[in-house]
Parts: structure tokens; sequence; C-alpha cells
């Protein structure tokens, strides 16, 4: 089946039910688990300390939420690896999965309106979605 899967997570509402629907997944899934944060580092600080000081913060904060994600999956058999990069969301994500060598990407997103009322999946999933070299499956 899936040899490594990859679940970027964030905290978010939407990344809690990706991470729920993988857990149910589980007893199936004989692969490696890889957790990944991504961070945005300040575009116009002032200072080279002032970069390093947000990079310091978004660490404790995604240390803090993987290691939460982890133990959940932890207490189900499984030993994720946990990684934590900075960069454009959608760009690290298809960057990380390739170079993991990722079978599959595990993917939360919320409803996202359009101006013609329909629904979309949301600009992160479609560009993963669309650039991935592995399968995507996208939670809501």
């Amino acid at each position: 089946m899936y040899k490594k899967i990859l679940l970027p997570y964030d905290g978010s509402e939407s990344s809690k039910i990706a991470l729920e629907r993988l857990v149910e997944f589980l007893p199936i899934i004989k692969g490696e688990i890889v957790l990944l944060a991504v961070g945005r580092i300040p575009e116009y600080a002032e200072t080279v300390s002032e970069v390093e000081e947000a990079e310091e913060q978004a660490n404790k904060y995604y240390e803090k939420i993987l290691g939460e994600a982890a133990k959940i999956l932890q207490e189900r058999g499984s030993n994720p690896q946990i990684l934590i990069k900075y960069g454009k969301l959608g760009d690290v994500i298809i960057k990380t999965a390739e170079e993991l060598q990722a079978d599959l990407i595990v993917l939360g997103t919320k409803k996202h309106p359009t101006l013609l009322n329909k629904r979309t999946i949301g600009p992160i999933a479609d560009k993963v979605v669309e650039h991935a070299h592995c399968s995507v499956l996208v939670v809501r």
C-alpha cells in the first residue's frame, strides 16, 4: 500500500480532521508517517535577530502542536517523524513530498466560496493536488 505518508499539520481544525481521518486508516497503513509544519518567516524584519526570534518562537509552537499530533499517532502504534520547515505552504508541501518520496499526502482543507457561489477546495490544496508527484487525499 503506502510506504510513506506526509501529513501537513498546523493545529488548525482542518488539519485535526485530516489527522483523525489518517488515524482511521492506521489499521491498514503499514507505512511511515511524517508530520510536517510549515512556518513563515517575516519578510520585512528590520534585523537578522528579529528573523531568528520569529523562527525560534515558531519552532516552539510547531514542536508543541506536532508533539500533540505525534502522541495521538503513537497511542495507536505509529511512530511518526516530525519536520518543521519554512517557506510558502504549498511549495514546501510539494517539495517535501518529493524529497521524502512520499506515496500519499493527507491534506486538510475547508470549503472556500467563490464568486459564483461554487465551493472549491482552497488555493493550497488545489496547488498540492495539481503539482504533487504522488496521490493526495483531501479531507474536509
